[in-house]
């Protein structure tokens, strides 16, 4: 045997001395070869074996670029040899080199896998061959590169090197498929893990600060979560771990916490060293069958409750969860088409006068009869609207709808009596309210003066001086503006001498109280003069006793509204006149 020096195992690259195993019998046909090659310029690093022990050894100890293999050796030939190297693994060319081959012999060999075939002695053809078959070899581990690269980008998250999403659910549905098949009933938990407000980082540090973080937030879960773990990233700023075996709700939980508090380590790449908080969401997966992306869904389901409870806590899916999710989709789907259906109803609650307990004018109030649930009120439906920007619409017609009634009740002798309509926080938030309060004035022909338009504290405070633009773009028509839930919000006196506003209601859960608790009293008294001192109308929502009617007339409230004086009806059900039960 003879082997050049220089014997590491890494690949050689092109225009390099090129490693050959050269299978023959004869070690001076080996040195020929040598010697010839190397006359007509390329210097080979070679080894020479002569059956299928020394060769498989050579294959799988050293890295080769090719093989040059002889026809007919003792007791060994070309078709075992190949059958070795297919064995091996390795992709490397096979080229016959023999005196005793036909090119028929030769021809059949290509078809079992040799790439070509050169008769001893053409030493000029043998040098072009292994000099074509270097070149193609390299161009073979360059694509194999590139598709590896391409299996990386698609299987793996670039930014912290985890399994991306796609991965990690084919890796559980693996789990899962195998568990099916051995008919084991081992347990699993499914995690998502997801940073709260992590917009704010990107934000306050841009976008490189942000990628940092998540850089270093996946090398923090990688040294938290268990071997046997599963981890990726998801997308953005949530992660997914999933760990068989785990079925205990108790060991889930003591797992989910200990990743809650990954972030709470000050992040070196942030100015300042900030900390964050997370959320979890957890799925457990017993010994039912769960199809992989039914169980991040459940995951998922959990990290929303997380989320809508605040934050920086742990939610263990329900099963109850996935029922109100489901709910939730079938909802949203029949209220996409309650208006072309015609299901939208508006009810209509009395505003009396404190004084005189006459109706001086009725709320709107939103309904949705349901085909198959009901009457729903607008608890049930109104956030999805939001959610799903379904609330354009929906509010456009209740606009129309309300002033035709108003102008409806003008018509039948009811002059000046007022109509007040709900603008959601997203409604007005749209640039286009300005336009549908417009359109449902001019075609109803109800006065603007008549028009009340009730807005939250929150929806205003948000953007107080965006607030402010278009509260008075409003006023500009006529209508008025009053401030609906009051006691609950900011109740700033600041915020009440900056916007246009004429109407403050005071929230029924104040006035609940009022005949009762002595600091609810003082509530509604002080907001009345701070009211009154800024000549604003105050409206009392929720009254419901003559204690309470009789306190808010002695504190100079100006109008009262509340079930003592009606519930929402339909306009053919609305009553006038006195609507005090006692009188």
């Amino acid at each position: 045997m003879r082997f050049a020096p220089g014997d590491a195992l890494a690949l050689p690259e092109r225009g390099s001395t090129p490693r050959v195993l050269i299978v023959d019998d004869c070690e001076d046909d080996a040195l020929l070869v040598e010697a010839e090659l190397g006359r007509r310029g390329m210097r080979l690093s070679w080894m020479r074996v002569d059956n299928a022990i020394d060769m498989a050894a050579a294959l799988a100890t050293t890295a080769w670029d090719l093989v040059l293999c002889d026809h007919v050796l003792q007791g060994f030939d070309c078709r075992r040899a190949l059958a070795v190297l297919q064995r091996s693994g390795r992709d490397l060319p096979f080229i016959l080199h023999s005196g005793r081959m036909t090119p028929g012999e030769g021809v059949g060999a290509m078809y079992e896998g040799a790439r070509d075939f050169v008769f001893k002695g053409d030493h000029a053809r043998l040098l072009a061959v292994i000099e074509r078959e270097l070149l193609a070899q390299a161009d073979r581990a360059a694509v194999r590169r590139a598709e590896d690269r391409i299996r990386a980008l698609s299987l793996f998250d670039g930014l912290s090197q985890l399994s991306n999403q796609a991965h990690f659910c084919a890796r559980v549905a693996d789990w899962l498929e195998c568990r099916e098949r051995s008919g084991r009933t081992t347990g699993a938990i499914l995690i998502v893990f997801d940073l709260d407000r992590f917009m704010r980082v990107n934000v306050g540090f841009g976008y490189q600060v942000g990628t940092e973080v998540l850089r270093e937030l996946g090398r923090r879960l990688v040294e938290v979560v268990p071997p046997s773990a599963m981890l990726a990233r998801l997308c953005g700023d949530r992660f997914g771990v999933f760990v068989p075996g785990v079925v205990d709700e108790g060991q889930a939980e003591l797992l989910a916490r200990c990743l809650l508090r990954v972030p709470e380590r000050p992040f070196a790449s942030v100015p300042g060293g900030l900390t964050l908080n997370a959320s979890v969401g957890v799925a457990l997966l017993d010994a039912g069958h769960v199809p992989a992306v039914d169980a991040l869904m459940q995951a998922e389901v959990a990290l929303a409750e997380a989320k809508r409870a605040g934050g920086n806590c742990v939610r263990i899916h329900r099963e109850a969860q996935s029922r109100a999710s489901a709910f939730a989709l079938a909802l949203e789907r029949d209220l996409r088409s309650a208006l072309a259906h015609n299901e939208l109803r508006l009810h209509y609650q009395p505003i009396v006068g404190a004084a005189s307990c006459h109706a001086r004018g009725a709320e709107a109030l939103l309904r949705w009869q349901h085909p198959v649930h009901g009457l729903l009120g607008p608890d049930r439906f109104i956030a999805l609207a939001d959610e799903t920007g379904l609330i354009a619409d929906i509010g456009a017609w209740v606009l129309a709808e309300a002033c035709m009634q108003g102008k409806r009740w003008h018509r039948a002798g009811l002059a000046d009596f007022e109509m007040s309509v709900n603008v959601s926080a997203v409604q007005f938030a749209q640039p286009g309210l300005y336009a549908q309060v417009e359109a449902a004035l001019a075609r109803s022909g109800f006065p603007a003066s008549c028009l009340v338009l009730e807005i939250t504290e929150s929806s205003l405070m948000s953007d107080c001086a965006h607030a402010a633009r278009c509260l008075r773009a409003l006023k500009a028509l006529g209508l008025r503006i009053a401030i609906d839930d009051f006691g609950t919000g900011y109740s700033s006196l600041a915020y009440l001498r900056r916007l246009p506003i004429d109407v403050i209601k005071i929230d029924r859960a104040l006035v609940s109280d009022v005949d009762r608790d002595a600091d609810a009293s003082a509530i509604v008294r002080a907001a009345l003069a701070m009211a009154h001192s800024l000549r604003l109308r105050v409206v009392a929502e929720g009254v419901e006793t003559a204690a309470q009617e009789m306190l808010l007339q002695a504190s100079h409230c100006d109008a009262l509204q509340g079930f003592r004086y009606g519930r929402p009806l339909v306009a053919e059900a609305f009553r006038f006149g006195s609507l005090t039960p006692d009188r």
